[in-house]
């Protein structure tokens, strides 16, 4: 369990079904494109993986004239870039634009049994040539890698970013009537229904920036949402998309996680054996089961702080986690068995007034938490109650 978490808090960072790229190939030159040419939206059904969990979006562009059928892909990245490892965990990966023949990419999600839907874009041939202009501008080798921020600058959002570069005030989006305005949080939280772990190392590393309100441009990060923003945009007055076609017509299904492996279930089963260990072996010497229990959330909140304060990962600011999940239970664990040290008891009572304020201020604190978190939270206010309970009637006497 310890090594999936550690998985989960790790690879949330690949959402967006990022693909490895061996190798940028040239670009064969191309003439003007053709009147009979068009450029479509491809959009693939989410994954069981947690790097497909959110789906993928593609341009593809279609000139049989020039023998040109690719799909440009902003979701790739280069395995073999140096120091791999430590530019992924500290977000500083680079991201990069690449094309491939549309024949290679549906094959690939036909393999991974994950549908993909092709949208025609309503547009005349001088917009699909400037739009295509722009594409081979940003596939140039000093122009193909960005920055990739999952919520703000992902594989989705660049092609909205670059219908609109090229297309300009022609392209107006409609907001739907009353619809509601979800934060990030929200939205991804739909995608996570069946993953529990998933959701739960999501909402642990993510931190309180999330938690505010999407507009409907931001929230085309997701491609399904923004399939449905360029649904309801027009063109010049007239629909957006001409026509849609299903290209890979299967998806397998997500597979559940059993109730019994589900974080809640695990986590509340925690929660009762410590309260009940706790009063019937109340004389027992914790000090090992101690260390071991509040070191893992030491480490855990450790890891919280450092994508925080360490990373350029902006989705992981303000995580407030860290009330609960507090580093400073690394340091407690070397004082935990010592019931009438001075710095155990004020440091047990700080923990009491930190994890209460969590739960008493669940609703109104500005960040989301995970229900999950309730019973850890209980766990250790009943452990950290006993230790400042002991350490003050052992001062007393």
């Amino acid at each position: 369990m310890k090594l999936k978490f550690s998985v989960l808090l790790i690879g949330w960072v690949l959402f967006l079904d990022p693909m490895l790229l061996s190798a940028q190939r040239e670009m064969p030159v191309t003439e003007p494109l053709s009147s009979s040419a068009y450029i479509t939206l491809l959009t693939c059904d989410p994954g069981e993986e947690l790097y497909a969990t959110f789906g993928h979006s593609a341009i593809g562009v279609v000139d049989a004239e020039q023998g040109i059928d690719w799909v440009f892909n902003y979701g790739t990245f280069n395995f073999e870039v140096p120091h791999f490892y430590a530019k992924f965990a500290s977000g500083k990966l680079l991201y990069q634009l690449s094309f491939s023949s549309r024949k290679y990419f549906l094959r690939e999600y036909e393999h991974r049994q994950r549908k993909v839907y092709e949208d025609v874009l309503n547009l005349t041939t001088e917009q699909e040539q400037r739009l295509f202009d722009y594409l081979k501008e940003n596939y140039k080798p000093e122009n193909r890698s960005y920055q990739y921020d999952f919520f703000f600058d992902n594989c989705a959002t660049r092609i909205l970013d670059i219908l609109y570069l090229s297309l300009g005030d022609s392209l107006v989006y409609t907001p739907e009537a009353e619809a509601q305005v979800p934060t990030f949080r929200q939205m991804i939280d739909q995608y996570l229904v069946k993953s529990h772990w998933s959701d739960f190392g999501i909402d642990l590393a993510l931190g309180s920036v999330i938690d505010k309100p999407a507009t409907p441009r931001q929230q085309a990060f997701i491609p399904d949402y923004l399939r449905s923003y360029l649904t309801h945009s027009s063109i010049n007055g007239l629909p957006m998309i001409l026509k849609s076609e299903l290209l890979v017509a299967e998806t397998a299904p997500i597979p559940v996680t059993p109730f019994l492996l589900r974080p809640v279930f695990l986590f509340w089963l925690l929660f009762v054996f410590i309260a009940v260990a706790s009063f019937v072996w109340q004389k027992k010497s914790w000090a090992i089961a101690d260390r071991l229990f509040f070191a893992t959330w030491g480490l855990t909140g450790l890891v919280v702080f450092l994508l925080w304060v360490a990373t350029d990962h902006d989705a992981t600011a303000g995580n407030l986690n860290i009330f609960w999940a507090n580093p400073l239970y690394i340091v407690y664990v070397f004082v935990v068995s010592n019931p009438q040290n001075f710095i155990r008891i004020w440091f047990s009572r700080l923990f009491i007034v930190l994890n209460t304020f969590v739960l008493l201020g669940w609703m109104v604190i500005p960040q989301d938490f995970n229900p999950v978190f309730i019973p850890i939270i209980g766990a250790l206010l009943i452990r950290l109650g006993v230790h400042t309970f002991h350490g003050i009637s052992l001062s007393r006497k």
